[in-house]
């Protein structure tokens, strides 16, 4: 089925896993807040960003994750003040740091969508591959936002954590790695269970022409099921040629 970049239900399906990304990310900052005194959160929030960008590509997975950014800033956010900077940077380092810590720190995960169309042509072997590359480089992107809001913004040389000096960007490194990288992990460990277990969940194109055959053709008779893995069994085929 051809479509539209983003019809009404592709919008309809990124909000919903905007949404479930929110409510992932707002369950494990509040076990978390034990942890990590100073921000951060161990868990599985990007998951539904990094399902929708296989599913739906590139402009779609960084949408959701605009979005969940959004949501996220109407609960409130922190500005640090900017007392310290002189000039232009005095006016402009707040809008530099809520950028950092709320717009993008989502919105980078969606960049995983890049290896959507890896994923899709790819057979199983491929698909694993595609999975692992996103979910590191959108983990990654998003550590990277944390890392340079702090050694900005968050430095603070009375603090002394693990032995490290909370006045140098070590300090921000270490800190934001310690729930950074075990995100990427358990991100990725789930993603490719999705890709092994349940494939067909990661391939919209199955699903929407199902449905165009039950709207528009009378005599289709293939299940949803069936459809999806004959689809598979295509995109897989051509990788092999």
């Amino acid at each position: 089925m051809k479509e539209k970049k983003f019809s009404v239900s592709i919008l309809a399906e990124v909000a919903i896993f905007a949404a479930l990304a929110f409510g992932l990310d707002l369950l494990q900052s509040g076990y978390s807040k034990f942890w990590f005194i100073n921000g951060g959160s161990v868990g599985f929030a990007m998951v539904p960003i990094f399902i929708v960008s296989y599913r739906r590509g590139l402009l779609a997975g960084i949408l959701c994750g605009f979005i969940v950014s959004l949501v996220q800033m109407l609960g409130g956010v922190y500005v640090i003040n900017a007392s310290n900077y002189d000039g232009a940077m005095k006016f402009f380092s707040p809008f530099f740091q809520i950028a950092l810590d709320y717009v993008l720190a989502y919105t980078v995960v969606g960049f995983a969508g890049a290896f959507s169309g890896m994923f899709k042509r790819g057979d199983k072997k491929t698909k694993i591959i595609a999975i692992v590359c996103g979910v590191v480089l959108g983990g990654l992107l998003k550590y990277a936002m944390h890392v340079l809001s702090g050694g900005f913004y968050w430095l603070d040389p009375s603090i002394d954590f693990l032995g490290v000096n909370g006045g140098t960007w070590a300090y921000t490194f270490v800190y934001n790695g310690l729930y950074s990288i075990p995100n990427i992990i358990i991100c990725g460990v789930i993603m490719v269970l999705i890709t092994l277990i349940y494939l067909k969940f990661l391939i919209s194109e199955a699903y929407e022409d199902f449905l165009d055959n039950i709207l528009f053709d009378e005599n289709e008779e293939e299940s949803l099921d069936e459809k999806v893995e004959e689809d598979i069994k295509e995109s897989e085929d051509e990788a092999n040629d």
